[in-house]
């Protein structure tokens, strides 16, 4: 149900949302949307994916969210945790639980990586 609601905001964007079965909600967004090159701050296109996520936590309360966010090209971890990090501060700034948003991670790849599932 989830990944309908969320699907019917960001069809027609680059936000691939999936599930397979009825596992985690996958939720990836393309690095050039979520950063700008060598920065921490959330973009707007990714504001609006973290907005729709708290809404998601706040009406969804046995739901978590995990959270991983890549470094710029040539994985600058430090970067990359940083980013992840402001996921987190993001989501708690949009009223999302400590307690529903998992520890930040750093990502391989392109994307930001949110994966949403039931506890």
């Amino acid at each position: 149900m989830e990944r309908q609601w969320l699907q019917s905001w960001f069809d027609g964007t680059p936000v691939v949302i999936a599930q397979q079965g009825s596992g985690p909600v996958a939720v990836n967004v393309p690095l050039e949307f979520s950063f700008d090159a060598g920065k921490r701050g959330v973009k707007p296109p990714l504001a609006a994916v973290l907005d729709k996520l708290a809404e998601s936590l706040r009406r969804q309360p046995q739901m978590t969210l995990a959270l991983a966010a890549p470094g710029d090209a040539g994985g600058d971890e430090t970067l990359a945790a940083q980013r992840a990090a402001a996921l987190r501060s993001y989501l708690l700034g949009r009223g999302a639980s400590s307690a529903q948003l998992g520890t930040p991670q750093a990502a391989a790849g392109r994307a930001v990586r949110l994966q949403l599932e039931a506890r």
